[in-house]
């Protein structure tokens, strides 16, 4: 009985022993196996914001978007084409927007260029009025 119960402690505190091994060597960071989203930012990067009118006739158009300070430009009566450019130093999960808002039906095209490659875009389309908006959030 005796012998039993020394096998079985000794093999208790090698169980105990590996698995201690095995949970501190399974918590070590180990910056090979995982990309951080973050890495990169903040970088400087150009946008472009693009609105135009593809179909119907979507008469004057206000605009907002997302401005090189992180504000909000408005900007009333635009005629299409509309296009804004300029370069920022972004943040990892910052923002940016463009809305358009028509006071006739049609089509229009809405376009965010990051770098020269378009990363978000969108055709609405209405028989009244378009009051529409796309972002983009840098990752």
């Amino acid at each position: 009985m005796r012998l039993l119960q020394l096998k079985t402690t000794v093999l208790t505190k090698i169980a105990l022993t590996l698995l201690a091994v095995t949970l501190i060597s399974s918590c070590s960071k180990d910056k090979d196996k995982f990309d951080d989203p973050r890495a990169g930012y903040p970088k400087d990067v150009t946008i472009e914001y693009k609105v135009t009118q593809t179909a119907g006739n979507v008469g004057i158009t206000d605009i907002m978007y997302t401005n090189d300070a992180g504000a909000s430009t408005n900007l009333d009566s635009q005629t299409l084409p509309f296009t804004k450019k300029f370069t920022k130093k972004v943040a990892f999960a910052e923002i940016f927007t463009v809305s358009a808002y028509t006071d006739g039906p049609g089509t229009i095209k809405m376009e965010i260029l990051v770098d020269g490659k378009v990363v978000q875009t969108a055709s609405p389309v209405s028989n009244t009025y378009i009051n529409y908006n796309i972002s983009h959030q840098f990752q």
